[in-house]
Formats: structure tokens, C-alpha cells, sequence
């Protein structure tokens, strides 16, 4: 099972039915057999909040997970994702890209950490962790977005 939860009175025009798709092609992609994930589409105050009680770190961030993976391969629920709307559309609006397409980069990236992948435990990690995301990507029709 896929959960997609917006905060109240988040402005989020977003298709969740399609956000649960692309992230059932990533779990699929990253785990075997039925797992289940959730994302919450929150704002920028609250995922402060989360980034300083979770990361000691007082600043909005774009996406955290919480990974229930890494403690038992064998878990259904694999993990949780906070996202913060208003930091996808800034980034969106700051990488030139449509906010559809920074919100999948993120969800692929949220999702390799789910699965274990850490970008900064090393820069040969932070290698295959990209490639993992192009391939995720890739998988939903965003293809070379990381070489344009």
C-alpha cells in the first residue's frame, strides 16, 4: 500500500493517485515482493521542524525519510517520506524544471534512502545512489534529466 497524505490547507494540486503509481514503480524497482510506504506533503515550517529534531539541522530541507528497511529487510512498511511543497516548487521553479518532474526526482531520491542508499557516507555512494535514482526515473518516462 502506497499513502499519500497532504496537510490541511496545504495549496497541493497534485494527482495522488498518480504519486502512488510512480512510487508503487520505485518500490517495485528498489525491494521484492508487497511493500508499503507513505508520503506526506507538508510545508516548510513543519519539515523545519522535523529537519532539527531529526538531523539537529534548523532550516527547511526538500525531503526527509525514515527508513524502517535498514533495521528488518523483511519489514512490509519499508518507510516514511516528508516532503515539503513549497521547497519542491522553489527548486523546481530554481532547476528549470516543471514542479511534476522536481517532485519524482525527489521521490526517487527519498525512496533510495528508504532502500538504504546515504549520498553522504561517500562520494562513490553518492555515485551508485544516483544511478539508482536515474533508473527509477528512467522507469517513468523522466529520462537524462540529470544530463541536461
Amino acid at each position: 500500500m502506497i499513502e499519500v497524505v497532504v496537510r490541511e490547507g496545504l495549496d497541493a494540486d497534485i494527482d495522488q493517485l498518480d504519486l502512488q503509481n510512480i512510487l508503487k514503480v520505485f518500490v517495485e524497482h528498489l525491494f521484492d515482493g508487497e511493500r508499503s510506504l507513505s508520503l506526506y506533503l507538508t510545508d516548510d515550517e513543519e519539515i523545519r521542524q522535523f529537519n532539527l529534531k531529526q538531523r539537529g539541522m534548523d532550516r527547511p530541507t526538500d525531503i526527509l525519510s525514515w527508513s524502517y528497511f535498514e533495521e528488518d529487510p523483511e519489514v512490509e512498511w519499508i518507510g516514511d517520506l516528508m516532503l515539503s511543497l513549497p521547497r519542491v516548487k522553489q527548486q523546481a521553479h530554481e532547476n528549470g524544471w516543471d514542479l511534476k518532474t522536481e517532485l519524482v526526482r525527489l521521490l526517487a531520491h527519498g525512496c533510495a534512502h528508504l532502500a538504504g542508499w546515504d549520498h553522504e557516507r561517500s562520494k562513490q555512494e553518492a555515485l551508485e545512489m544516483l544511478k539508482c535514482e536515474t533508473e527509477m526515473l528512467e522507469k517513468v518516462g523522466f529520462e537524462k534529466i540529470y544530463t541536461e
